[in-house]
């Protein structure tokens, strides 16, 4: 993992060396759970956020990193659950905590005043579900392959540029982790 990060930052270091052909992007993300992640945690995610960057390497196509995060909670009382020989009743909490890392190649086309943009990006995810029953918790800790295609808007406000987005995310299923799905809606600022 420390040479992960390590990479990570000497990539984002280096993509970001001429700030004039770069462009930040941090936003608010509420997001609403799909497929598995729906039918373990089924309730909308207020707790998200997002930062990305974007270099421009022609006039409108742009190459970059980005970084998120979300986290679903849903609260089940007077529940069951049953784990090999052990069947558990109480209150279940369940959570999916998730950070998408992300390449990202995205295609800006100027309108004025506004600019719409669409992304791909593509990396891992990291993807944590984890059941609290009373004193147990049961915790799932997997990496996965994730794709997360964007479409955005970005306006000016005054001498700040407001940015406004639609993110899917998409963690592939594996034989050890389940498939990891969401829509976020963010909006934020950008620089």
């Amino acid at each position: 993992m420390k040479k992960f990060i390590i990479i990570l930052s000497i990539l984002c270091s280096a993509l970001t060396l001429s700030a004039q052909d770069v462009i930040w992007k941090l936003t608010y993300d509420v997001a609403f759970p799909f497929s598995y992640t729906k039918d373990f945690a089924d309730q909308v995610s207020w707790r998200g956020a997002a930062l990305d960057f974007d270099r421009f390497i022609g006039e409108n196509f742009a190459v970059g990193m980005g970084i998120s995060w979300s986290t679903f909670v849903q609260k089940y009382p007077d529940s069951y659950y049953q784990r090999d020989n052990i069947l558990l009743h109480g209150t279940q909490v369940r959570y999916v905590n998730n950070i998408p890392l992300t390449v990202r190649f995205s295609w800006y086309q100027p309108l004025d005043p506004v600019e719409l943009y669409g992304t791909l990006g593509v990396g891992t995810v990291w993807h944590e579900t984890r059941r609290d029953l009373g004193t147990y918790a049961f915790v799932g800790d997997y990496w996965q392959f994730a794709l997360a295609p964007e479409v955005g808007v970005i306006f000016p406000v005054g001498r700040s540029y407001l940015n406004a987005k639609l993110r899917y995310v998409s963690g592939f299923k594996t034989d050890k982790a389940p498939e990891l799905s969401y829509l976020s809606l963010g909006l934020g600022v950008a620089w």
